[in-house]
């Protein structure tokens, strides 16, 4: 029989999209496994959320020792860790017309025509943030696009 492997990337407490760039990956094994299948993620969710609960520790934090051990007492055992780069966040745009988008290099207003994209700048009652590939945090306010880290 195959081991069966619960992997689980865990949900970081809210924080701005500048701060959080990355994330820990925990891996834990389900040891009880009714059937040779894994129980259900709401029974690995309920917990992971006692563990955190009599542990005290951050959901955004490695996992310690008393946590793996709260967790072995759960019937799972601790596999690894490893931080993972979060992706750039993406943003909803309102108020964009239908069949438009916006070119994330530039922060520009495009729409395909054929096989070109045609991109203008914004009108000026229309500002524009997004995140550029480079996952800089942008705004566009017609011909003004200023981007920053922050």
């Amino acid at each position: 029989m195959k081991k069966i492997i619960m992997t689980a990337a865990l949900v970081l407490a809210s924080l701005s999209p500048a701060l959080a760039s990355s994330h820990y990956a925990m891996t834990y094994h389900d040891n009880i496994r009714p059937h040779g299948r894994p129980r259900s993620d709401a029974v690995y969710n309920a917990a992971l959320n006692a563990c955190y609960s009599q542990t005290g520790l951050p959901r955004n934090a490695p996992d310690t020792q008393a946590f793996k051990d709260c967790m072995t007492a759960h019937g799972y055992s601790w596999t690894s860790t490893k931080l993972v780069q979060d992706p750039p966040s993406r943003q909803v745009a309102s108020g964009i017309p239908k069949g438009h988008f916006i070119d994330p290099d530039t922060g520009l207003l495009c729409y395909n025509s054929g096989g070109a994209s045609i991109c203008e700048t914004p009108p000026d009652n229309m500002t524009i943030r997004y995140t550029s590939k480079r996952g800089l945090n942008c705004t566009r306010t017609g011909i003004v696009g200023i981007c920053s880290s922050f």
